[in-house]
Formats: C-alpha cells, sequence, structure tokens
C-alpha cells in the first residue's frame, strides 16, 4: 500500500504537470511575449529559447519597441525576417550565432558602433539558410562528438543548467534523477566520500561493478573518488549505455561509460564567475532511540525473561540476591543502576547518544572560474576551496581542486591543447565498515545507553563509564562515543591530479591526427592513533594500550594515444571515421604499518612504537589497445554505426590475452521521410536500434596466475618460514563478457514542446569471475574461473518539457525520467545453483532470482501461549514472545527449506523528476529522486534487540512495537529476551527485519534571484544572482532506519544497513556574480 501511495504520488505530481502543458497547448505555443515590449527583450528571449547566441548592442536598440504579438509560433527564420523587414534592424548568420545591428530609415542616423563587422556583403533580403536555421546539439561519444540528431545509440546528457542546482561536495548529488538508467547513492556520506553509480543494473558477482569515467578523453584510474573533480568545472556530462556506444571502450565498458566534458574557453575579452555559499547540515535520516525510561523498562523485560524461562518459582519480582541463589546467570540480574529508571525517579541522566554524536555542521565552498581567449588561443581556469565538516563528529573533508584548458591554434592546421585537473584534500573519517564499535563513535552510539553522560560536571570526557558498570550483568561493553571521537585520530590526505595533453594536425582537407599523452598521479596518506587513556570494546582504561597506524599509497597511470580522423560530407552524404591506438598502464605501492607498545600518548607517530606490523601490496597493469568507428548518415533520415576495439591486457590469463568487442547501430528518422505528413503535432520521430559487445577488465590483477603466500614449516623441532602456494593458475582467466541490444525512440509532440525518449534493453553478461570448488586432492578449496552468467533487461522513458511561457513573466519546463530494472542469474558454476552469504546468511543469489536477495524465514507473528506453540512447527527450544515461522513447504517442521527470498537491495524502479520555473527575476528548480521495489536489511536493529552481549539499544519504533502480554498483547516484535533462543538467532534474517526501501525524496531545491539589468549596469558587472539551495530536504519512506542508501562494498549483500553514515540535509545560501 506504501509502495502504491509513493508511485501515486510521483505519478501525481507529473500528470498535474502535464495537464498544465494540456490546458496550454490548446492555444498553441510562442517564442515571445504578448505585447509592445524593447526588441533587446525580444532577441533576449529569443536566444534563450532557441539556445542561439545573438550579439547585438544594447544601447543601439534598446528604444525599438516591437509587438512581439505577431510573430507568435513563429521560427527562429520567420521571427528575425519578420523583425528585419518591419524594424531598422539587419541581421547576420554565422556558424550558430546571430548579429543584429540597427539600420537606417527616414528619420534615423545609422550608429557606427556595431558588435560585428561582417556586414559589408549583407543584403536587406538575405534569410537563414535552411541547414543553419537549425541549431544542432551536440553530445559526447567516445573519442569524438556527433550531432544528437545522428545518433543511434543510448547516451544520456547532462548539460550545465541541469548541474547548478545543487550546492554540494558529492559528485552524485549533480546528476541523481537528472537522466535515466543510473543509480546513485551514498551508502557511506562520510564528507568526501564518492558516490556509488551503476547505469543498468548490476552485471557483475564479484569483478568490480563501476562505470569507466573519462574527463577530457582521459579514462581515469578505477576506483577514483569521483568528488576529487571539481563541480565547478563541469560543462556536461554524457552517459553511454547500450554497446553501440561503449563498445569503443572494448574490455572496460561493459559497465557503462560516463564523458565529463569541463568548461572550455571562448573568444572575447575575460569572463569572470565567481560563486560562494555557505550552508548548514543537519540529519535527514528516521533513526530515533529510546529515551532512558524506556530502555530501562526494555532491559528489565528481557533480563525478567529469561530468568523465568530457566526454571519453576521465579517472580521478576526477585532480588539480585534471590535470583543468584535460585542460579541465575549475570544475563538474568536487574542492573542497580536503572533501578531508578524504573521507578521514574524525575531529574536523571538521559543521553540521546545519536543525537550527540550526530551534529548539525557547516558546509561552505568558493569558486571561481575564468574563461577567456582570441582568434587563436582559448583558454579556461577553474578553482575551488571546499571546506565540509561532517555531521558525524570527529569528520570533516577540506578539497582545494582547480581545472585547466588551453587550446591554441599555431595555424590554420595545427593546434595544441592541455586539460589539467589536480586536487588536494584532507579530512577525518572512521571506517564504517570494519571498524565495528571499537573505534566508531555511531555505531558506537547505538549501543551506549542513555543512562551514561559523556561528560562530568566540569565539562571532563567520561571514559570507560559503562563498560565498567556494565562488566558485573554482562551487558553492552562500549566506551564512550564522543570519547572514541575526540581522542583518537584519524586523518588523511589524499593529492590527485590527471590531465592530458594533445597536438591535432589536419591534413588533405578531410585528414586530422590527434596525438595525446595522460597521466593520473595519486598520493595517498591515512594516519590513525589511539591512545591508551580511552577504552576499547569490551577493554576499559587503564587495561587497552596505545595503538597507531600508517597506511600510504602511490599510484601512476599513464595513456598514449593516437587517433586518425576521416570527416567528409558529399551532397547529403556525411562520413566519419576513426581509427586509433591506446596504451595504457597503472602502477601502484602501499605500505600499511601497525604499531603497538607506545611508551607515551604524547607520541602520535607510529615511530614511537615498539611492536611492528607491516604489509605490502604492489600491483601494475598494462593496456594495449586498437580501436575503430564508422559513421554514415544520408539526409539526416539514416544513419548507421559500426566499431570495432581489440584489447590486450596483462591481467588476463597467458591464453586469453587478447579480446575483441564489436558493435553496430542504426537510426532511421522517419519523419524525415516524403511520405510523412508535415506537421506540429508528430515531429520528429526516429526509430534507434543497437548491438554489440563488451567486457568488464575489473578483475584481480593476479586472479590468473597461483600466487605465494608465507607459511611455517616444522624442521628438525624448529619452526621455519616458507612459502606455498595459495590459490591455483588458470591461463584461461578472461574478462567478464556482456552482450547488449538496445531499441530505441525518439519523438516530439505539439511543435517539439514534449520531448520523449525511449529505450528497451537486453544486457547480458557471461563468464562472470566466480570462486568455483575444486578436488580437495588438488591442494586448493576453490579456483577463480569465467562461469556464470546473467541477464539485466529494462524500459527507459525520458520526457523533458521545452520552456513554456505564460503571459509575459512565467516559464515553466520539466524533465521526468523513469527506468526499470529486472536482474536475473541465469548461471552460477558447475553443479551449483545459490550463493549463500552476508552477515547470518542474510544474502542468496541463485539461479532464477536477482543477485543478493533477502533469504530468511518468513514471520507470520508471536507465540502468545504454550499452547500454540506446540500446536504448530516450530524450532526445538522455542518460547513464548518468540517468532512463528512459516513451514513454507508444509512438512511439519521448520528448517531451512522454508526459507525464501523477500526481494533485493536493488531497486526495480528509479525516478527522476525536475521542474523549472521562472517568474521576472525569481527561478525556481527542484528534482525529485526515487527508488522503489527494493528490500533494506535493518542489520542495526537487528543487531542491537536480536544479537550481542546485552543488547544494544532498542528504536522507539522497534520499542513501542515489542509483544508484551499485559502492555502491549498486540506488538508483532518479539519480546525481549536475553535467552537468545534458536528461534531468535534463525530470527536475524528474516522478514520482520527485511523492511521496505522504497522512498521519494527532494533531492534538491534551489530558489534564485537575478538582480535587474540596471542594478548589474551600476555595479560594473554582467551578471547577480543571490540563491538558496537545499538538498534532501524532503523524504518520504515508510523505513525506519539510518539510511535508505545501505549498501555494503559486497555486490552480493547489497541493501544492508548497519548503521552507516546517514546522508545529510543541507541547507545553504550563495551568490554568483558574472564580471
Amino acid at each position: 500500500m506504501k509502495k502504491t501511495l509513493m508511485s501515486a504520488t510521483v505519478l501525481g505530481i507529473l500528470c498535474m504537470s502535464q495537464l498544465s502543458y494540456a490546458s496550454e497547448i490548446q492555444k498553441d505555443f510562442y517564442v515571445a511575449y504578448t505585447g509592445n515590449r524593447p526588441i533587446t527583450k525580444v532577441l533576449e528571449k529569443l536566444s534563450k529559447i532557441t539556445k542561439t547566441q545573438v550579439f547585438y548592442s544594447v544601447s543601439d536598440l534598446k528604444d525599438i519597441l516591437v509587438d512581439d504579438d505577431k510573430i507568435n509560433y513563429a521560427s527562429l527564420s520567420e521571427t528575425l525576417s519578420y523583425l528585419e523587414k518591419n524594424y531598422p534592424v539587419e541581421f547576420n548568420v554565422q556558424n550558430n550565432t546571430v548579429t543584429v545591428r540597427r539600420t537606417a530609415n527616414k528619420n534615423e542616423v545609422i550608429p557606427k558602433k556595431v558588435i560585428k563587422s561582417s556586414f559589408s556583403n549583407l543584403s536587406k533580403n538575405d534569410t537563414i539558410p535552411e541547414k543553419e536555421k537549425k541549431i544542432e546539439e551536440v553530445v559526447l561519444i567516445g573519442y569524438g562528438k556527433q550531432n544528437k540528431k545522428d545518433i543511434s545509440g543510448s547516451i544520456s546528457s547532462i548539460g550545465d543548467k541541469d548541474l547548478k542546482g545543487v550546492a554540494s561536495g558529492n559528485f552524485g548529488d549533480m546528476i541523481a534523477g537528472k537522466a535515466t538508467g543510473i543509480q546513485i547513492t551514498s551508502s557511506n556520506a562520510n564528507p568526501g566520500a564518492s558516490p556509488s553509480i551503476r547505469i543498468r543494473g548490476i552485471g557483475t558477482l564479484t569483478a568490480g561493478a563501476n562505470p569507466l569515467i573519462v574527463v577530457d578523453g582521459f579514462p581515469l584510474t578505477e576506483g577514483t573518488n569521483l568528488n576529487s573533480i571539481d563541480p565547478n568545472s563541469i560543462a556536461s556530462i554524457d552517459v553511454l549505455k547500450d554497446a553501440a556506444s561503449t563498445a569503443i571502450y572494448g574490455s572496460r565498458g561493459a559497465n557503462g561509460v560516463i564523458l565529463i566534458q569541463t568548461k572550455e574557453g571562448k573568444k572575447g575579452k575575460l569572463e569572470f564567475t565567481l560563486d560562494s555559499y555557505y550552508g548548514i547540515q543537519t540529519r535527514s535520516d528516521n533513526e530515533k532511540l529510546v529515551n532512558a525510561y524506556d530502555m530501562a523498562t526494555f532491559m528489565k523485560e528481557a533480563r525478567d525473561n529469561n530468568y523465568l524461562s530457566k526454571g519453576p518459582n521465579r517472580s521478576a519480582s526477585d532480588d539480585t540476591a534471590t535470583r543468584i541463589a535460585k542460579g541465575a546467570s549475570l544475563r538474568e540480574l536487574i542492573p542497580d543502576y536503572i533501578i531508578p529508571y524504573l521507578n521514574k525517579q524525575p531529574g536523571l541522566t538521559n543521553t540521546d547518544w545519536y543525537s550527540t554524536v550526530l551534529k548539525p555542521a557547516p558546509i561552505s565552498n568558493t569558486s571561481l572560474n575564468i574563461l577567456g581567449g582570441d582568434e587563436k588561443t582559448k583558454y579556461s581556469f577553474t578553482g575551488s576551496y571546499l571546506n565540509q565538516k561532517g555531521i558525524l563528529i570527529g569528520t570533516g573533508y577540506e578539497k582545494y581542486s582547480g581545472n585547466i584548458n588551453l587550446v591554441t591554434n599555431v595555424t590554420d592546421k595545427l593546434k595544441f591543447g592541455i586539460s589539467m585537473t589536480p586536487s588536494f584534500a584532507k579530512g577525518e573519517l572512521f571506517d564504517m565498515v570494519n571498524g565495528g564499535n571499537t573505534y566508531n563513535p555511531l555505531l558506537a552510539s547505538t549501543v551506549m545507553y542513555p543512562f551514561f553522560a559523556p561528560r562530568d560536571a566540569n565539562g571532563n570526557l567520561l571514559i570507560s563509564q559503562q563498560i565498567k558498570m556494565n562488566t558485573p550483568t554482562d551487558a553492552a561493553l562500549v566506551e564512550n562515543p564522543v570519547a572514541i571521537a575526540e581522542m583518537t585520530k584519524r586523518k588523511y590526505t589524499l593529492f590527485k591530479t590527471f590531465g592530458n595533453i594533445f597536438g591535432e594536425w589536419k591534413f588533405l582537407k578531410d585528414f586530422k591526427y590527434k596525438a595525446s599523452a595522460g597521466g593520473d598521479y595519486t598520493s595517498y596518506e591515512y594516519n590513525f592513533f589511539k591512545p591508551s587513556t580511552v577504552g576499547s570494546y569490551r577493554t576499559p582504561v587503564p587495561n587497552d594500550v596505545t595503538s597507531g597506524s600508517r597506511t600510504e599509497y602511490i599510484t601512476k597511470n599513464y595513456l598514449i594515444e593516437n587517433l586518425l580522423t576521416y570527416d567528409k560530407k558529399i551532397n547529403d552524404h556525411s562520413f566519419n571515421a576513426i581509427a586509433g591506438q591506446s596504451y595504457q598502464e597503472e602502477s601502484s605501492n602501499q605500505i600499511t604499518t601497525l604499531a603497538t607498545g607506545f611508551p607515551d600518548n604524547s607520541i602520535e607517530n607510529i615511530a614511537g612504537g615498539t611492536s611492528f606490523k607491516i604489509d605490502v601490496n604492489q600491483y601494475k597493469w598494462t593496456l594495449l589497445s586498437y580501436f575503430t568507428r564508422f559513421n554514415y548518415s544520408y539526409q539526416s533520415k539514416y544513419s548507421f554505426m559500426a566499431s570495432y576495439r581489440r584489447d590486450g591486457s596483462s591481467r588476463f590469463g597467458v591464453n586469453s590475452k587478447w579480446g575483441n568487442f564489436y558493435a553496430l547501430s542504426l537510426g532511421w528518422t522517419v519523419s524525415n521521410e516524403s511520405f510523412f505528413p508535415k506537421n506540429k503535432l508528430l515531429d520528429p520521430l526516429k526509430l534507434r536500434f543497437s548491438l554489440g559487445t563488451n567486457g568488464n577488465n575489473q578483475i584481480p590483477n593476479f586472479g590468473s596466475m597461483s600466487l605465494m603466500e608465507k607459511e611455517y614449516y616444522v624442521f628438525g623441532g624448529i619452526l621455519a618460514p616458507g612459502y606455498r602456494s595459495s590459490t591455483p593458475a588458470n591461463k584461461n582467466l578472461s574478462w567478464e563478457k556482456s552482450e547488449s541490444t538496445n531499441f530505441g525512440i525518439d519523438f516530439s509532440l505539439f511543435n517539439k514542446y514534449l520531448n520523449i525518449s525511449a529505450d528497451y534493453y537486453i544486457l547480458n553478461r557471461k563468464d562472470l569471475l566466480l570462486e568455483v570448488p575444486v578436488p580437495q586432492q588438488s591442494g586448493y578449496t576453490t579456483s577463480l574461473q569465467n562461469i556464470g552468467k546473467i541477464r539485466n533487461n529494462g524500459l527507459e522513458i525520458q520526457l523533458s518539457l521545452r520552456p513554456i511561457h505564460m503571459g509575459e513573466h512565467f516559464e515553466y519546463s520539466s524533465n521526468f525520467s523513469f527506468s526499470t530494472n529486472k536482474n536475473k542469474v541465469l548461471a552460477l558454476g558447475n553443479n551449483q545453483t545459490q550463493i549463500v552469504t552476508g552477515v547470518n546468511n542474510f544474502s542468496v543469489t541463485k539461479v532464477g532470482g536477482s543477485i543478493g536477495e533477502m533469504y530468511g524465514y518468513n514471520i507470520l507473528g508471536v507465540y502468545k501461549s504454550q499452547e500454540e506453540i506446540d500446536n504448530s512447527p516450530h524450532i526445538a527450544g522455542t518460547l513464548v514472545g518468540d517468532y512463528i515461522m512459516e513451514d513454507l513447504n508444509g512438512d511439519g517442521k521448520i528448517d531451512t527449506n522454508d526459507k525464501k527470498s523477500f526481494g533485493s537491495g536493488i531497486p526495480k524502479y528509479i525516478m527522476g523528476f525536475t521542474n523549472s520555473f521562472r517568474y521576472k527575476n525569481f527561478e525556481l528548480n527542484f528534482t525529485l529522486y526515487s527508488e522503489l521495489g527494493k528490500k533494506i536489511y535493518n542489520g542495526s536493529q537487528m543487531n542491537n534487540t536480536e544479537s550481542g552481549e546485552g543488547f544494544g539499544v532498542p528504536t522507539q519504533y522497534y520499542f513501542d512495537n515489542r509483544y508484551n502480554p499485559q502492555t502491549n498483547p498486540n506488538g508483532f516484535y518479539g519480546m525481549p529476551n536475553m535467552n537468545f533462543s534458536n528461534n531468535r538467532k534463525e530470527a536475524r534474517t528474516s522478514s520482520i527485519f527485511f523492511k521496505n526501501g522504497d522512498y521519494v525524496r527532494l533531492r534538491s531545491l534551489k530558489l534564485a534571484y537575478n538582480f535587474p539589468s540596471d542594478v548589474v549596469s551600476a555595479l560594473k558587472v554582467k551578471a547577480i544572482q543571490v540563491y538558496f539551495v537545499g538538498n534532501n530536504l524532503l523524504t518520504l519512506t515508510s523505513y525506519k532506519g539510518a539510511n535508505l542508501d545501505a549498501n555494503s562494498d559486497n555486490i552480493l549483500t547489497q541493501g544492508y544497513d548497519n548503521g552507516y553514515y546517514p546522508v545529510a540535509k543541507t541547507y545553504s545560501f550563495g551568490m554568483n556574480m558574472k564580471f
């Protein structure tokens, strides 16, 4: 019901916008407003609507008033022709630029001041040629650009305007909901953490699932933090989704390709753009833990129920001495310190630890962009400084980033260019995955009881208080989360720079040769230090020791490419062909040093330790490639593309070093046919088809080799060090192969005001990497082999509404994206039908199902009497208050055969809805983002209520809905019990903790005011805008956990929420100035 309600909400909003649109189309559309207004305003609006550059002198034209009601429904050519005929102006068109100047009439003198001097051959009767009337939209493709009308593959484009509505340090916030087929998540929302990006689902089990990121033609190294790219330097983002678009990248294209184009210089005077904002981040999650009084009730119920279940003649009113006398265990005793809370004594310590460690935090960013150039040289420079404190205390992120683009034409046939993107970041973070409760204050806050305060009356941190108080009753033994955050050091630095240089030579009229060389250098350092003055999980001060660690690595990546391009147009035939060669190499060295035995807490350098453990990791890989592509178009009616790439990789086995990848696509613009009726209702109409292959080479660098590991053997009674083979070699190990088929249609309705694009794709992935069991006599347990198969298929629909003008001052446009994805496992290893993994084996990947489905028992309710237990199938040891499990196969018993799948953490539907409004000088735009049809395993709630040493702190929702025969007989969560019966252990992976993860989120909202032109002119600047931006302001969901984006790093355990860093809600105010 809730899922249906959310879907209806989003679709309802869309329908409302379309109803508004429908009411508008009853009277058709126009490109300008009605009534007399200055011609400069008409030209300004004309430029904005048609995306054409229109140049004119404001001072020369400002007194000309135009009755623009006469140019309703007019095209660009018709509009300019009308203006030239009826007013003292004339125009010239060159490429995509229109220049307008004033002419003389019988009462006027021609002004000498003009913007361009290219009017000497302009006739008063000139009109715009048909071929120049249409402003072509160009998109990035691999190793080049192409007119969008000639594209026959599946590409989603996000322009500069779409990227401006977000004030965030996270790259993912910029593109979420802006294009079809793309899932953006922040399972770890640590400041500076890179977002997770999935294109058309997940098509692998153990290899990498990240798309290839290409910035200004340079393919970034795997695992690159996308936040190292300055968002203010990005001009456009194009997402390649089908094989026809990605096959040119061969063995790296199976997960999709994201092409990022940074801003380029332009001819003219220097243009400066300064943008700065300041904001506050707060929590956006629904996690609410119980207060101290409810916690005391919960603890007593759990310990009482455990005590009462162990024998007769026991009473919940028995005191500690009586319980001990009757043989009670530590977990059946009531801690003395909770007695005042049970008696409802007022004024007691009542700490909300979750809110204590999650605090509002500031974020600020300042960016400067400089554009300029002349006839020969164009340049762009962007520099930014971001300072983001984390909402989790003890975390933060600072980043200095920039981008430089320079292109110079030495002659009309030879040009050189350079693009560089450097960044330096530093910050503090916690290990959200592997740190557990020991050094992670967020997880510790869900186990730390509200009976204890973070500080004493003098403001001093209270150290190990809960550990010491709980040891006698075997309750949760965790350190003060605030002490963990403030007393441990977890600092890192990250320096990264990448870019390339190129030279391009045009020859023989239609040919050009381009040679480029690029590099990517990354240096990372992480330092951790924990003094002995703060405890760790189960170890209080002064029993704990000082420890420290240091991790550092340097990664170097080099790229050399040669590209030959042929571009020719013969009458109605357009040809484009490329042939190229690429060589890329990467090497990395990583050293991790662990140190203990520090004699003094004041020495935080690991050199101060006396005992060390050193781990060294090194790798190197190379990739040699040859590729070609041919494009053909006839009258912009028929288009054809074919590509081929051959990759040789050091990662593959000696028998599989080389791979071949191909693709072809066809496009037919039906509306350009002579038989297609010319109309404004449906035009244009285009059909697309593509198929092809590509690969995924994100496999282990040495996966095909037999690796050695250190081992000790006893020789003559002496333990001697040596090495043994730990993995078998596989000479045939290869990349994961992908076969893609795509059917697409593009069309426009109502004089091109409503543009619709739809794609249906089938993506088959085979030769998946799996660890396959091998005979024991081989000396190994498993072997890495190419053996699995997966299919992803789905539908993508994008609706774009061009600006609608209502009255003189109001404008509206919108974009809606809808994507489906069905993931199905077709085959696993030999004689293998499923893979069960994850915490408590909650995840199953089986043939016929989806990747990483939630797997466990279906809970029907709670046992309320012993009679109910005796009269139904149950697990031995089941108690009153435990869960009723469905006997799925009806065999009269509860065992693993009764487990079932409950859905996957991979969403079935993704929606985005962007709306833009303008009224006079005000602008409003917002983006809704939604994921539907996914499950979340609330592991944090499970850990705190069904496992652990004496429970953590339950959520208020869990507490309010627990079963209690006296106070809550209709509760659906099990009765608290420290017994941890087999029933409760099995229920840890069951429907009771597999939650609906559907949500609709207001991902971004921007309200802006543009200063009037007279104010701007008086201030001697070009434009000033002040704005408010909100991110993640509102979320509609039934999920009560911390993070709706919850995902582990393991592909097979998607949707696991273990209390990861929650996504922040942000309120920012800023100003943008051009001068």
